[in-house]
Formats: structure tokens, sequence, C-alpha cells
């Protein structure tokens, strides 16, 4: 099931990426995508920094018992930081790529008379 999810949200990311980018597009739509792409982008920052850095064991349903302390992991399985630096740069970086190109098409899009 995550994995359709994970697969409906790059094909919404790429459609956004497409709509900043089209030639067809209006200053207004590519400004509305470039918006729904910051937005999405700062979501995955948010869900990569808490899932990489979650240390808590997750709970086995099977053995609930009520009011039980949440456990930690005791096996550091080393510092994530490095992981979250180069997403977060890497997911920065391709925004500011889209927004670079959506700009120079609608630059070009104005010198043409459109």
């Amino acid at each position: 099931m995550i994995f359709f999810g994970v697969m409906i949200g790059i094909a919404i990311l790429g459609a956004m990426g497409y709509l900043a980018i089209d030639k067809k597009s209006t200053f207004h739509m590519r400004l509305a995508s470039l918006g729904a792409l910051a937005l999405m982008i700062i979501t995955l920052i948010i869900c990569i920094v808490l899932v990489l850095t979650d240390n808590r064991v997750p709970v086995d349903e099977s053995v609930l018992i009520v009011g039980a302390p949440v456990e930690v992991k005791e096996k550091d399985e080393g510092n994530n930081l490095l992981a979250i630096i180069f997403s977060i740069l890497f997911l920065i970086a391709l925004f500011v790529v889209i927004v670079f190109l959506a700009m120079r098409e609608h630059k070009r899009g104005k010198a043409n008379g459109a």
C-alpha cells in the first residue's frame, strides 16, 4: 500500500513539474504549480527528518500491553544526519532547477509575444 502512495506522489510531483515548465502554461499556472511543488518538497523534508530520526522500536500489536512505556532502540544503527542533509539538498536543488527552467520558459514566451 505504501508503494502505491509513493507512486501517486511521484506522479503528482512530475505533473507539477511539467505544468511549471510547459510552453503552453500561463504565468499564473506556473506560479500555482511552483507553489504546489514547494509545499510538496517541504512536506517531503519534514517526513524524511521524522522517519530518519525516529529511534523508537515498532510496536508489536500481538503483545500490546496497555500503558507499557515506549521502547528505544538499544543498538545505534549509525547517524542518519548525512542522509538527511543530502536528501534535503537534493530536493532543494530539484526545486531550484525547476524554478529556473520555468522562469526561463516564461521569458522565452514573453519575448516571442505569446
